[in-house]
């Protein structure tokens, strides 16, 4: 056997036997999220600006006097797209019925039955917690970025979950959820309401304008771990739709997370 075949049997005797690196400390990893779920045909969707949207055919879309947008029901043909209409001609805009706080008219919106134009009701105006929704959803389409987000707005060039919410409530209350340390969703979260300034409310009693929480079992004892609670949005009604920055790799939206796998937290956040 030659010295150099000695040698080079030796390295990769050496390289099988040397155990794999550990990740650098301090490194940081973006927070785990649900699963999003696939779209069927004549289901919700959500439009450009969080508009409330029905996945149907383009050419149905058009009839009706709507407009579709792109990737927005994935897994159904390229012809089905995200059908919204956010003007009709009785006045409103075509939303899911259940999501009407108002009266609804038939036959003015794409899709099926359940999908009709909403009238709110006169004279009604914006709570706090919607009043908040409507300052985080002017950030739409700013990407998620891990740690992102203050008071005066994105920082990396984006926001992470909590940083968008904490950004929105800055904005409108001029209350610093980042100086109080309450910026991280478990801090969020798990906070008295005495610390936090605002109710908790049972999730079943969920409205527009609620946080709403995820986090495995939602455990906020002193030895949970940390990365429990790790994720945070803002109720868009009082179903399964939420304003948030999800996950990297994706921009600020909407989501329904009604099939997701993971079920919201016990509480919503209630800032009223």
């Amino acid at each position: 056997m030659t010295l150099a075949l000695f040698f080079l049997i030796f390295l990769a005797a050496l390289s099988y036997a040397t155990p794999m690196a550990e990740p650098l400390e301090g490194m940081s990893f973006p927070e785990p999220s649900p699963l999003e779920a696939r779209s069927t045909l004549n289901g919700a969707c959500t439009g450009n600006g969080g508009a409330s949207g029905v996945c149907v055919s383009t050419s149905s879309c058009s009839s009706a006097g709507g407009t579709y947008v792109s990737n927005k029901c994935p897994g159904l043909p390229e012809n089905i797209k995200c059908c919204t209409k956010t003007s009709c001609s009785s006045g409103g805009s075509c939303e899911w019925t259940g999501d009407c706080d108002g009266s609804t008219v038939s036959n003015l919106c794409p899709g099926p039955s359940d999908f009709k134009c909403c009238l709110p009701n006169s004279g009604s105006s914006k709570n706090l917690g919607e009043k908040i929704l409507a300052k985080a959803k002017t950030q739409e389409g700013l990407p998620y970025v891990w740690g992102g987000g203050s008071c005066s707005g994105p920082t990396g060039g984006g926001f992470d979950c909590s940083g968008l919410v904490s950004y929105a409530v800055c904005q409108v209350t001029g209350r610093n959820l980042f100086s109080e340390g309450l910026r991280v969703t478990r801090s969020m979260y798990c906070a008295s309401e005495k610390k936090l300034g605002y109710k908790k409310v049972a999730y079943s009693k969920r409205r527009k304008g609620d946080a709403v929480f995820f986090g495995g079992s939602c455990d906020c004892s002193d030895g949970a771990s940390n990365s429990g609670v790790h994720h945070v949005g803002i109720m868009m009604n009082s179903g399964t739709k939420m304003w948030n920055a999800l996950k990297t790799g994706t921009n600020i939206r909407a989501d329904d997370f009604g099939s997701w796998s993971e079920k919201p937290c016990p509480y919503v956040i209630r800032f009223s």
